[in-house]
């Protein structure tokens, strides 16, 4: 993955929204933990997160913004999400903030898959238009990697609805 993947995922994923969600195409986990790993927030490989357990994580590395309630749940069934949705700052002077809003896919315990798609999409292509000015550091330094699990989760729940 170079500058520009995180991106180039994001518009696939855009391009593909229809097929995402009518089940014609799957979501290519191997792709999404590449740009995750690529972005190197997290601590461990973006594949090991979903069978993590939620103290784990909230005792290694969570900057708390995730709702984690159940210490003996795994994180791939953690129904909360951070949603990336804006950045502002400087980029030219390395000094940049992203804007995060929490958010769920699942509503009276029903699973919507579009609001996954979209966390992931605009996350992706929020990050990625930073990531592809190739100031690797101070993305790396500014993005909340609860925000960044929340890729994962979104993905992995989008994946796993799709297959069933």
């Amino acid at each position: 993955m170079d500058q520009f993947g995180v991106s180039a995922l994001a518009d696939w994923l855009e391009d593909q929204t229809s097929a995402l969600l009518n089940k014609k195409t799957i979501v290519d986990l191997d792709r999404v933990y590449t740009a995750i790993d690529y972005l190197q927030v997290l601590k461990n490989p973006a594949a090991a997160y979903p069978e993590m357990s939620e103290e784990t994580y909230l005792k290694s590395e969570s900057d708390k913004k995730l709702s984690l309630l159940n210490d003996h749940a795994t994180l791939g069934q953690l129904q909360d999400r951070i949603m990336v949705n804006h950045v502002d700052g400087s980029i030219t002077d390395d000094d940049i903030s992203f804007k995060y809003n929490h958010d769920t896919p699942f509503v009276n315990g029903e699973y919507k898959p579009r609001k996954d798609l979209e966390i992931l999409k605009f996350g992706l292509e929020v990050i990625g238009a930073v990531t592809a000015t190739n100031h690797h550091d101070t993305v790396r330094a500014a993005l909340a990697p609860d925000a960044v699990l929340s890729l994962i989760l979104a993905a992995n729940t989008l994946h796993d609805w799709q297959i069933k």
